[in-house]
């Protein structure tokens, strides 16, 4: 009778199995109709119109997503290369309307895994952008930025090599997004500060590799051909004023006398803040969340409102920038590096942006792909946030004081299949920084639990 029902049980299995396999055949099946369609319909508009025909633009545009939204990056890169071409036969060679096309022939490039290819062409639309005769206005801006953020999936994805190239670049185009916007939008307009802040997080990302050491830390530490570098600390010195530097300009872009917003600059003292307690640099970032409260409540908020904000701790740096409280609010509820808070608990998850950068934010939605809690490796941990305390601890013969850090670390469960350095990665969590849970404007202490999940590359 066992024997029997252990029969039936695999016949039931492969009999599921099987259908499965079958339904994802018709699946695949389906697709490549809908593409073949797709191509029939491509080469009766090039029969009516002529293969470089600006009508042919749309279709070219929009079967080219179709194709890579389903991985068909090979075909994807020759439709994108005849539009492209028609773009610059019917406009010219430096048409803004091929922006967007070369910005998906880039993407569509790193897809393939072929980064030599991409950087040619973040060349070319780099030069493109950089023109002087370009007009000031939103496609241009969103350009910038589309680039800018290519060149940190880059830091992550592309060669070790090249991370202090993609580093460079990212800063460079950065600085003139900042710019163009300030020129291009209207005075108060708050598109420009979170446009500014990319560049905070870019340069803690620098200060993260700088830190680290290696061929990227000594790459971003020189300051000529020769090959001279200054010293560690002297480089992270720099990065720490260009960080406060710009968020003193974003705070000031609120208190400009025509344009005063208190709201915003109160919520740019709370930033200041955190990038002091990333810096180690405690009683500076005490000073800056109670001027951020204090303009919070002359603006009219009750205390019970801004509590709901600060009521819930941020794994720092955040990667946006929000100027209302609504706005910074609503991002909090909505994160998914927080997944429940009660009482004084407050449960965390977090993701590798690459095996290069263990212990930072992703600051791109480039390369990631949603998974679940339990879909890839992970190490989960309990620890303590003491408020804004600073806590001490020798590595690697190097004395570090970190602000607002776990305490009382604890592996409570993991899922790794792969060999792992634990000291390396408990040292990497100890490094984690957190803005803390502020009631009424004053820190308060909270438990936790991380679930750290490991990038795949």
């Amino acid at each position: 009778m066992r024997y029997t029902a252990t029969i039936l049980l695999a016949s039931s299995f492969l009999v599921s199995h099987a259908l499965g396999q079958l339904g994802s055949i018709e699946r695949i099946q389906e697709i490549q109709r809908g593409l073949d369609r797709g191509l029939e319909n491509i080469h009766a508009l090039e029969d009516e119109y002529g293969r470089l025909d600006r009508r042919m633009l749309e279709s070219l545009d929009q079967f080219s997503v179709t194709l890579i939204t389903n991985e068909r990056f090979t075909e994807a890169h020759d439709i994108l290369d005849q539009a492209i071409q028609i773009v610059r036969v019917s406009e010219g060679l430096y048409s803004p309307t091929q922006f967007p096309l070369l910005v998906r022939r880039i993407e569509n490039y790193v897809n393939r895994g072929d980064w030599d290819s991409a950087k040619e062409t973040m060349e070319h639309l780099d030069w493109l952008l950089k023109r002087g005769e370009n007009t000031i206005n939103e496609s241009l801006i969103v350009a910038l930025l589309d680039l800018i953020d290519i060149h940190l999936w880059g830091v992550a994805d592309d060669l070790l090599a090249n991370q202090s190239y993609h580093f460079r670049r990212a800063e460079r185009l950065t600085d003139l997004a900042s710019r163009v916007a300030l020129f291009n939008y209207e005075a108060g307009d708050g598109r420009v500060p979170g446009i500014m802040y990319k560049k905070v997080v870019q340069l803690y990302l620098q200060s993260v590799a700088v830190e680290a050491g290696g061929a990227t830390g000594i790459a971003l530490r020189n300051y000529s051909n020769t090959g001279y570098a200054i010293s560690r600390r002297d480089a992270r010195n720099g990065l720490y004023y260009g960080g406060l530097r710009t968020l003193v300009g974003i705070r000031d872009f609120y208190l400009k006398p025509t344009t005063l917003d208190l709201e915003g600059a109160g919520l740019a003292y709370f930033y200041i803040g955190d990038w002091e307690i990333l810096f180690g640099n405690r009683g500076a970032a005490e000073q800056a969340y109670k001027e951020g409260y204090n303009l919070l409540l002359e603006v009219g908020y009750s205390d019970e409102f801004i509590n709901q904000y600060t009521v819930r701790p941020q794994i720092l740096p955040l990667a946006e920038f929000h100027g209302s409280l609504e706005d910074a609010l609503n991002a909090t509820l909505n994160s998914s590096l927080m997944f429940g808070v009660e009482d004084n608990k407050v449960n965390f998850t977090f993701k590798q942006w690459s095996k290069k950068f263990s212990r930072t934010i992703t600051p791109v939605n480039y390369g990631a792909k949603e998974t679940g809690l339990e879909d890839i490796d992970y190490a989960k941990f309990s620890f303590n946030l003491f408020g804004l305390d600073q806590i001490g601890r020798w590595y690697r013969s190097r004395y570090k004081n970190n602000v607002s850090s776990p305490q009382n670390l604890e592996l409570i469960s993991r899922k790794i299949g792969s060999d792992i350095d634990w000291f390396e990665l408990t040292e990497s969590i100890k490094d984690f920084h957190f803005r803390p849970k502020f009631i009424n404007g004053n820190p308060q202490p909270v438990t936790a639990t991380l679930h750290y999940q490991l990038a795949n590359q």
